[in-house]
């Protein structure tokens, strides 16, 4: 209860000093209603995009998901497997079968029906930087769209040059073998 009180007192005080600040009289006062904000998490934290023909390979338990948004701090992809809130996934990302971030480490932070949420966590800088290009390029491409009317596909063409340009740099191995789950 003291702290409800605290809550109206201050209240009534920013009442009082703003209506003194704008010359109104106490007849006209404005009300002010406090309402806390919840103390449940933001849902998200970066800007997300939808995209297509991506797929993300979870190792334990072994099963392959499509991939139905993804921001720099996340992706969320469909699962009909039961995935633990708080639960950290080895992964490999797909795009158009191809693999492109192998080793990422997935943090599931919230869980729907259909949907599982999951946050990056201990990315790589190079990791990080393929993640920005995936998501740029899929803004751009929407922008795009929005605008010109026009469905432009450079996405995948931009995700490869990157892959090329860490290799060539020495970032990131180039194999040709299989990936191992």
């Amino acid at each position: 209860m003291g702290i409800d009180n605290n809550k109206a007192g201050l209240i009534s005080r920013l009442k009082t000093k703003l209506d003194r600040m704008l010359g109104r009289e106490s007849a006209e006062s404005l009300d002010i209603d406090f309402r806390p904000q919840k103390q449940v998490p933001a849902a998200r934290r970066a800007f997300r995009v939808d995209v297509d023909n991506m797929h993300v390979i979870c190792r334990t338990p072994r099963v392959k998901c499509r991939v139905l948004d993804i921001s720099a701090s996340g992706i969320g992809f469909a699962s009909s497997k039961e995935f633990p809130v708080g639960t950290v996934l080895d992964a490999v990302l797909l795009w158009s079968g191809k693999p492109i971030l192998k080793n990422i480490k997935l943090k599931i932070a919230r869980r729907t029906p259909k949907v599982v949420g999951c946050e990056f966590t201990d990315l790589e800088r190079s990791q990080d930087k393929v993640i920005s290009k995936i998501v740029l390029a899929a803004q751009k491409r929407s922008i795009q769209k929005k605008h010109s009317g026009k469905h432009p596909d450079k996405t995948e063409e931009e995700i490869a040059r990157e892959i090329e340009a860490q290799k060539k740099r020495g970032i990131t191995p180039a194999t040709g073998k299989k990936i191992k789950l």
